[in-house]
């Protein structure tokens, strides 16, 4: 399938999808850290209409206007406090980037590539990733995947590449008999959301944080499953 950003014309180059190396590892890490921050905004309006802002919003409106009973100022007041919580809904990506950088993806070879029943794969369209996906035995099921790592650049969406990265996944999981894949994704990537039920995953728990380090946020809070049905001789 040969594509131009945006559009389904064929340009001459052809989108692969294979397995990891080592030369990836920049433009796949890029990736990674564009696919996760981009959504700062949607994470940022969770964040507001959360019944504590909104409480947190009102209180400021109230002290703001008994210390000094101006329009501009009580409106300068939520804008700064709004902005910081932009700044904190950025910082949520940032540290589970570096969660994330500092743990699977900081040697993703020896994560992924030396474990037999682990695998990372790369949309490459022409020597240039343009998506990522990666699937991890459960560290307590071993009879079941995680995916993670899902990601494909802005300008290469809504073409089928990752519907494709996701057969991969499935396919891979089928040849070493898991007998399920989950995942976990934030209610704030919604096409991520659309593209995973449309490939038969289903909704199993709804959270309402996500833990990293000790400290939680709101990042992850639907559990997905994609049951295969195999049996394990």
């Amino acid at each position: 399938m040969a594509l131009e950003p945006n559009t389904g014309r064929r340009s001459g180059f052809e989108v692969k999808i294979r397995g990891f190396r080592e030369v990836d590892r920049k433009q796949v890490i890029d990736l990674f850290w564009r696919g996760l921050t981009e959504h700062t905004y949607n994470l940022f309006i969770l964040f507001v209409f959360r019944r504590s802002t909104v409480s947190i919003l009102m209180i400021i409106v109230v002290i703001s206007w008994w210390f000094y009973p101006s329009v501009i100022f009580t409106l300068c007041s939520c804008l700064v406090a709004l902005l910081l919580l932009y700044i904190q809904s950025y910082a949520v990506f940032i540290n589970y980037i570096t969660y994330r950088l500092n743990t699977d993806l900081e040697d993703i070879k020896k994560t992924y590539m030396d474990e037999p029943r682990d695998h990372f794969w790369v949309a490459d369209l022409n020597g240039t990733v343009i998506g990522t996906v990666c699937l991890r035995q459960d560290k307590i099921d071993k009879t079941s995947a995680e995916l993670f790592t899902m990601s494909v650049a802005k300008g290469y969406r809504r073409l089928g590449i990752g519907s494709r990265l996701v057969d991969v996944v499935k396919d891979f999981a089928k040849q070493k008999n898991y007998s399920k894949i989950i995942l976990q994704t934030g209610s704030f990537r919604y096409a991520a959301r659309r593209l995973y039920e449309r490939k038969g995953f289903k909704l199993i728990n709804m959270e309402k944080c996500y833990t990293i380090s000790g400290y939680t946020y709101c990042l992850a809070d639907y559990s997905l499953q994609w049951p295969i049905f195999v049996t394990h001789e």
